[in-house]
């Protein structure tokens, strides 16, 4: 083969090589674990008394006279999550032959306190720690005689409480709670009650001055409260690519709890996912179904913003079983960016799970198939080449 053939088939070679070998695609994932617990309504019932002065435990069994005023000071305290109580009030001691006493001998209410039917109901909402007194005096009739002398008495006070949350008393009417089933507790409220961080601006960001996706903060759920009863939240992320190059994300769930009660909660809450108005997904917290691949959520060009809007709810019937539970689901975010192969390449953590378009990208840095494809044939031009060159030397 001539000098000048020769040097026309290596600049097609290399001219082939450049072409199919001038980018690679860079993949990196970010990973956030979204927290969600259930509530508790919770209260206690404890009972008082003033001495000179100052509060002391009730003490039972007490010797009373004809007319005199008994401090008793019963106190309700909430353990648990906000909430609205009532009391129903009951006397023994009565016979055929003795009256008792009744709610006229009983006094020291306040006005936030109505009496409808059998309960005395409180008109507030009786916020996590706070507590509410319910009368403070017992008063024995003046007019009893010697006949009431070996008489036992007692009051004896029932309370009850419902969640605040998504529940509305109407104490016009007769029964101001209507037909709520009153529950009971079945776990006890331990530790203090955590006020969660509210109006966090959710964020995952190709950022172009580490090259890689940051989300902020930790956890998508720290803008909820203790889930109860009938809650519905929502929240958004706000997506952004500040790199200077065309970027694709792709989004996917994971839920690695072996866990049954946790589980089961997850399998029992709602979600539902939009992407620009479209929806991407509705069904359980759990969501397997996204778990199983990614889906894309577009390509962005540099300084591209979008938002991924999603709504969690807790289901109305949800019952006591549920409180004091704790959840966890694993939101990954990955993006995908094609660069020239000789830039320089950021580590990057892999992914769990293919990604899915119509050109399918391993996770990792590598060069795509076709850089291969085009290797192979410039290969098969340098063995026809040197193959011809010792023909034509044997001539």
């Amino acid at each position: 083969m001539g000098k000048k053939k020769l040097v026309a088939f290596l600049s097609a070679i290399a001219v082939i090589t450049g072409v199919c070998g001038t980018y690679a695609a860079y993949v990196n994932t970010v990973k956030v674990d979204n927290h969600i617990s259930t509530g508790l309504v919770d209260i206690s019932l404890d009972e008082f008394q003033e001495e000179n002065g100052k509060l002391i435990a009730y003490e039972n069994n007490k010797t009373v006279l004809p007319g005199e005023q008994v401090s008793k000071i019963p106190r309700i305290t909430n353990k648990g999550e906000p909430c609205y109580v009532r009391a129903k009030i009951s006397y023994d001691g009565n016979t055929e032959e003795l009256e008792g006493l009744s709610d006229e001998n009983i006094s020291g209410f306040s006005e936030d306190w109505v009496k409808k039917g059998e309960y005395f109901y409180y008109t507030k909402i009786l916020e996590s720690k706070e507590g509410v007194e319910l009368f403070d005096t017992v008063s024995i009739p003046a007019d009893w005689t010697e006949a009431h002398e070996e008489q036992e008495l007692s009051v004896s006070i029932l309370t009850e409480a419902v969640q605040s949350a998504n529940f509305k008393p109407d104490f016009s009417a007769m029964s101001p709670w209507g037909n709520q089933v009153i529950e009971l507790a079945v776990k006890e409220q331990d530790g203090e009650i955590l006020d969660k961080e509210e109006n966090v601006k959710l964020t995952v960001e190709f950022n172009g001055k580490a090259h890689k996706l940051i989300a902020a903060p930790k956890d998508f759920f720290s803008n909820f409260s203790v889930a109860m009863p009938g809650d519905v939240f929502t929240d958004s992320v706000d997506l952004s690519n500040t790199t200077d190059q065309t970027a694709e994300l792709f989004f996917c769930t994971a839920s690695d709890t072996k866990d049954p009660e946790e589980q089961d909660l997850l399998n029992k809450l709602g979600l539902e996912i939009s992407y620009k108005g479209k929806q991407l997904y509705s069904g359980n917290l759990k969501a397997e179904e996204l778990s199983k691949e990614y889906i894309s959520l577009g390509k962005y060009r540099p300084d591209e913003t979008g938002k991924l809007d999603f709504k969690v709810t807790v289901p109305k019937e949800l019952n006591n079983i549920y409180a004091l539970r704790n959840a966890d689901v694993q939101w990954i975010f990955t993006v995908r960016e094609d660069q020239p192969a000789g830039a320089p390449q950021e580590p990057s953590d892999p992914a769990e799970h293919s990604i899915s378009t119509p050109s399918p990208v391993k996770t990792g840095d590598e060069t795509p198939v076709l850089g291969f494809i085009c290797c192979g044939i410039a290969a098969g031009f340098v063995i026809v080449a040197v193959y011809i060159r010792k023909r034509g030397g044997k001539k």
